[in-house]
């Protein structure tokens, strides 16, 4: 797995509003942590318009996984929002179909070979309901933080080199 940066900072708990506002302000928190290019917010929103990143999984909680080009990307990083309330968006691969999504999980790479392999990875992780129940049902930002690092087996979580 790919070094690259989770910590507390990008963790939304009970995030709500528009599926655009939600991305607007995932997107803005990494540029603030400074982890992205100002660049990335209009791309990573323009991205999902095009290329929907929806995912229903074999539980009640489907999840996204927006991203965009690896020029906007300064540091490998993944932000995650659990929603208060489902939003609705489009399928990946299927975009005249939506779904509601309750997980975000927007990744920030550098790569493309190091974003398939963390989308290889994330896909495992949706593939089991009571892990994506576990994340959902988090308590603190905390708690999801060490879940992820856990399942994922990521390298640099918590902040490490910035």
């Amino acid at each position: 797995m790919a070094d690259f940066y989770l910590d507390e900072n990008l963790v939304f708990l009970q995030a709500a509003g528009t599926r655009e506002e939600i991305l607007r302000e995932m997107a803005e928190n990494l540029v603030k942590e400074e982890l992205v290019k100002t660049s990335f917010v209009t791309g990573v929103i323009e991205r999902e318009k095009e290329y929907p990143t929806g995912l229903p999984t074999s539980s009640s909680l489907s999840v996204a996984i927006p991203h965009t080009d690896i020029e906007h990307v300064k540091k490998d990083a993944i932000s995650i929002a659990l929603l208060k309330e489902p939003v609705a968006f489009r399928v990946m691969g299927e975009a005249s179909m939506e779904t509601s999504v309750s997980i975000i999980f927007m990744l920030a790479m550098q790569q493309s070979h190091a974003q398939l392999t963390l989308l290889r990875d994330l896909m495992d992780f949706l593939q089991n309901e009571t892990t994506l129940q576990a994340l959902y049902d988090s308590k603190t930002k905390e708690d999801v933080v060490k879940l992820i690092d856990r399942k994922l087996s990521l390298s640099a979580s918590k902040g490490g080199d910035r």
